[in-house]
């Protein structure tokens, strides 16, 4: 993986490649951006960069350090994730990952640290990095991988270089999914659902529950109808099942129905439901949608926070009811918080 097979994300490379190429790497870097946007792709090139011993332009990608690095197998690259079991990372690992980075480099100049998904580092866990941070080994480079830096501690993000990285354009979404082998018949509605993100397109495509998706938008297309126990159903199920698709799938209609309702010229992400995105739109209007859309994001922080995902689904559809039940009056959305 070097900077050649990072695409959309021009800027960010260059950047990376001038501090490589006249050795004024910092201890430590925090690459943020939404989520699938090639957060992870860019450390790895990176660290490749980092590492390689075959050319003084860029990593070579067939030298000895370079093949380790795509094989997962040099001394000299460490990568921490979070348990699949887990919703945050253990503060253990992070202790080992210090100590391992103040050992001698094995085989390369340095020695490269990826925390991948370093926002689901609890409190604990992050200030096991402090001391790194703050008297940093002096052959080592930090990447720090967060869709969220904002979870992240001051004391964290301070002694942090950022990189932050934003969607994908149309024509970088593109060209990422061609690489892949996606058709450009299919790769148009992907990119008008993915929002930027390669790695949702992709996700998209190899999604087992497309019926979950179908149903959840034909409910909130009747919100207004529903009665108290079917929403309270609803959230049960949607908390049962895996419940970043279906927060995805809300926040895509919510999108939707704001470009419709403002008139926008954008393509809607749900085109396979537009009838019903444009009779919802048609009894809304642009400040009931902001006040829903708001909502939905208060939620999100919520569910980030670990709160109960029953109780904080439930609160969010009855809120979500009320606020179009009641388009006219467009009463406050109050917080379970």
């Amino acid at each position: 993986m070097t900077f050649a097979d990072v695409i959309g994300h021009e800027a960010a490379v260059r950047r990376l490649r001038r501090v490589s190429s006249h050795e004024r790497v910092a201890a430590a870097y925090c690459i943020s951006g939404p989520t699938g946007v090639g957060k992870r792709t860019l450390a790895d090139a990176f660290a490749m960069e980092l590492l390689c011993g075959g050319s003084t332009e860029g990593a070579c990608g067939t030298c000895a350090q370079c093949t380790r690095v795509t094989a997962g197998t040099h001394p000299d690259v460490r990568v921490l994730v979070r348990d699949e079991d887990r919703r945050d990372m253990r503060t253990e690992q992070v202790r080992e990952l210090t100590r391992w980075l103040t050992l001698r480099p094995l085989m390369a100049a340095r020695k490269v640290a990826i925390i991948d998904g370093a926002d689901t580092l609890n409190e604990h866990g992050q200030n096991a990095l402090l001391k790194t941070l703050e008297e940093p080994p002096g052959a080592s480079v930090l990447l720090l991988v967060a869709t969220r830096a904002s979870l992240l501690l001051p004391t964290v993000r301070s002694r942090c270089q950022h990189v932050r990285l934003e969607p994908l354009s149309d024509a970088a979404m593109a060209r990422v999914l061609e690489r892949h082998g996606v058709p450009k018949e299919e790769a148009a509605l992907l990119i008008a659902r993915a929002g930027g993100s390669p790695g949702r397109a992709l996700a998209l495509r190899a999604d087992a529950h497309p019926e979950q998706r179908s149903r959840l938008l034909e409910r909130l297309g009747r919100l207004p109808g529903l009665s108290a126990a079917e929403v309270s159903a609803l959230a049960q199920t949607l908390a049962r099942g895996e419940i970043e698709p279906a927060l995805d799938v809300i926040v895509s209609w919510y999108r939707d129905l704001l470009g419709v309702v403002a008139g926008g010229a954008a393509p809607v992400r749900n085109a396979d439901v537009e009838p019903q995105l444009r009779a919802t739109a048609a009894r809304s209007t642009l400040d009931v949608v902001l006040r829903q859309l708001e909502a939905v994001c208060d939620t999100l922080d919520l569910i980030d926070q670990n709160a109960n995902r029953v109780l904080a689904l439930e609160t969010l559809l009855l809120a979500l009811r009320r606020l179009e039940r009641d388009s006219q009056r467009s009463p406050e959305w109050t917080s379970i918080r």
